[in-house]
């Protein structure tokens, strides 16, 4: 019989069985965190949604990023939701300290997507990875837009990102800033800003056969200056220089770092139930790679009726981290075509939620 420990984990408590910690204390073996994933099981506010990115604001707190979402949508007596989200992003913030202490964030009636720019619909925001900087925060949006193939695909990038930028006091103002075209690239996978103030933007692109990554660096106060890309050999000003960094076939790249190592973090490519279940890590020296001891850390545990569910999006959330594992989520888009998950117009929102892992660092890399 398994028992439920509570183990200190820095300021976070998780929850697994004891022969897991046993492993994991060895630096052997990835367990599901059920505490933090509790974190996104809420009855108001945000309840549902993809998406799942972090930014430390440096005052305690973390914002959180979301794409198409649920919010104050829960029928407390049924436990389920409508099938269909109402808003194409929100974000909550999150105490560091008491995790389950969020408050959320979203448009007005007319604009109920926090993120927003024009009345027209057919247009809208996902908004990814950002950062801290003085007294505001900046979040890295990847514009859309419907196409005329309709249905669950029916969309594509605008090459027009923006950057969202907020004063940390006030998150309901709003100030958006064209960025120049990036000869394609979406730069909102990830960012890493190190302690001189240096931040590293991760994008892709696809290339037909799944997608590139790329870097590009610039100074946390000095966004508005243009940013330099890495060409393979060295840094240029000129993005029709830019190479990529890594290949996969998915389009979850994520990058953090850890210690002295920068980890990157992909999944096994999925659009649908029962296809990909890993999620990847590799290492370097250097925040454009080559990353390598590609290993998978974590296969999907999310099975309904025996069926996996289409996952996407594993990132890495540092700040949440202890001094022995690394905190990851995951998001999951119900079971369609595998099993019918939307009965009578409602559905469980556990579907639709991110998932955490804590993965130790030992697992990772030795080196770690």
């Amino acid at each position: 019989m398994k028992l439920l420990l509570y183990i200190a984990c820095g300021i976070l408590t998780c929850i697994f069985p004891p022969d897991l910690f046993c492993q994991a204390q060895q630096g052997s073996t990835t367990w599901k965190d059920h505490l933090f994933t509790a974190y996104f099981q809420k009855s108001s506010g945000w309840i549902a949604g993809d998406g799942a990115y972090s930014i430390p604001m440096g005052n305690g707190f973390s914002l959180w990023t979301f794409g198409d979402s649920h919010i104050d949508d829960l029928d407390t007596v049924s436990q389920t939701t409508p099938c269909l989200f109402q808003v194409r992003n929100a974000v909550f913030t999150m105490d560091q300290q008491y995790p389950a202490h969020t408050k959320t964030y979203t448009g007005n009636r007319k604009q109920p997507s926090y993120f927003s720019l024009g009345s027209n619909n057919h247009y809208w925001f996902w908004p990814g990875c950002g950062y801290a900087n003085g007294d505001s925060v900046y979040v890295f949006l990847n514009r859309l837009h419907k196409t005329a193939a309709g249905g669950m695909w029916g969309f594509e990038s605008v090459d027009s990102s923006y950057i969202a930028a907020m004063p940390k006091k006030d998150l309901s103002t709003i100030r958006y800033r064209l960025l120049a075209a990036k000869n394609g690239i979406v730069f909102t996978n990830a960012l890493v800003k190190e302690y001189n103030g240096t931040c590293y933007l991760y994008g892709i692109k696809n290339n037909g056969m799944g997608n590139d990554l790329f870097v590009a660096r610039f100074h946390a106060g000095a966004i508005d200056q243009p940013w330099e890309y890495y060409t393979g050999s060295g840094w240029s000003r000129d993005i029709a220089r830019v190479q990529k960094i890594h290949s996969e076939f998915t389009s979850s790249f994520n990058v953090c770092k850890i210690r002295n190592k920068y980890v990157l973090i992909t999944t096994a490519f999925s659009v649908g139930c029962d296809q990909g279940k890993e999620i990847f890590t590799a290492v370097s020296d250097h925040p454009y790679g080559p990353f390598t001891n590609r290993q998978a850390v974590w296969m999907l545990d999310d099975t309904l009726q025996g069926h996996y569910p289409f996952f996407y999006i594993a990132n890495a959330h540092p700040q949440f981290s202890d001094k022995n594992a690394l905190l990851i989520t995951y998001c999951i888009n119900g079971y369609d075509r595998c099993v019918s998950t939307c009965n009578h117009g409602r559905m469980n929102p556990d579907h639709y939620r991110p998932k955490a892992i804590r993965v130790p660092y030992k697992r990772i890399d030795p080196g770690l």
